[in-house]
């Protein structure tokens, strides 16, 4: 049988969808992300480092692009080769097949190479999913993980999902089969970059493990959800999230932004007592979203609350309202 992933799509992770797609929209090929060679260096910078520092690397971000330009650095050895290692995975992006099991273990080699004895190779012992010392899932037993691996590839090579939702199920489906001793979530999250770069190269800059880091504590309790009952909407939610955060910097993000505070305002001066999450569901965004949205209102001075959190009122401040 067909391997199948366990996945729903709901109005927000739609919503999501069609937001990311207008903003990908407007990455003209005269836009800085598509033709600057400055600010892609940058942003793999960022992306190396981020990436690592979920793991547990030390670096901080100077040593990070020191590293990545030749230069000595003053550092654990072992931090400093995930770094070198790193770049040089993160530099086959342009010429691997994101549809081969062949390429992904050729690149867990290079990622992990003089850092675990079986870079390379899938893992012959069972191992687990952590956040700090708190087990998050335990992964496919290692007598199963190839034909698991196998058929998650071959599901990704035939379907007919989009790409942009495809990268996030096979990202989830990845780290929950665990297939290597090591290094799963940094080649997990390399290849979804692959696949978003097949989808629009320019993607293959965003610096999507930066908005990961940033919600680390998020990333580990989406992988839980989506772990614990087998389907993957909570991750591909939290990572639709990442990736509209990691696009907007480069997708005119001001009207962007600003029109969404703008219909958040609306509906709340509107709403004088709506809830949070009735925002959430009028804006098409998860709660979490709403929240930040609210927040940022706040910080602005354009948004109030008055009263108790049950039974207070929302108060816009914003000219015209």
């Amino acid at each position: 049988m067909a391997y199948e992933p366990s996945f729903k799509r709901s109005d927000v992770i739609d919503a999501l969808c069609i937001e990311i797609a207008e903003l990908v929209g407007t990455l003209s090929p005269q836009a800085p992300l598509s033709t600057s060679p400055t600010l892609r260096r940058e942003l793999r910078i960022q992306t190396i480092y981020s990436s690592l520092v979920i793991e547990g690397n030390k670096l901080d971000k100077h040593a990070v692009s020191a590293i990545i330009d030749g230069k000595p650095v003053l550092g654990d050895r072992r931090d400093i080769l995930e770094v070198e290692n790193a770049r040089a995975a993160y530099d086959l992006i342009p010429s691997l097949d994101p549809y081969s099991v062949e390429e992904l273990l050729r690149v867990h080699r290079v990622m992990m190479d003089g850092l675990v004895p079986d870079a390379g190779r899938f893992r012959s012992g069972n191992v687990g999913v952590f956040n700090g010392d708190t087990l998050i899932h335990a992964g496919t037993p290692a007598a199963y993980v190839p034909e698991v691996m196998g058929g998650l590839f071959e599901w990704l090579r035939t379907t007919r999902m989009h790409p942009l939702l495809a990268s996030c199920v096979f990202h989830f489906e990845f780290e929950f089969c665990h297939p290597f001793s090591d290094g799963n979530g940094r080649t997990g999250r390399l290849w979804q970059t692959l696949l978003l770069s097949r989808w629009r190269p320019v993607l293959a800059w965003l610096p999507v493990e930066s908005a990961i880091r940033r919600r680390q504590a998020d990333y580990y309790e989406a992988l839980a959800r989506s772990g614990a009952t087998g389907s993957c909407e909570s991750f591909v939610e939290f990572m639709l999230e990442a990736i509209r955060e990691a696009i907007l910097p480069y997708a005119r993000p001001e009207s962007a932004a600003d029109a969404e505070h703008a219909r958040a305002l609306a509906f709340l001066s509107d709403n004088s007592r709506s809830t949070v999450t009735q925002l959430s569901q009028y804006l098409g965004r998860s709660k979490r979203s709403a929240e930040r949205i609210v927040a940022q209102l706040k910080e602005e001075g354009v948004l109030e609350r008055q009263g108790s959190p049950r039974s207070g009122v929302w108060v816009v401040h914003a000219p015209g309202l």
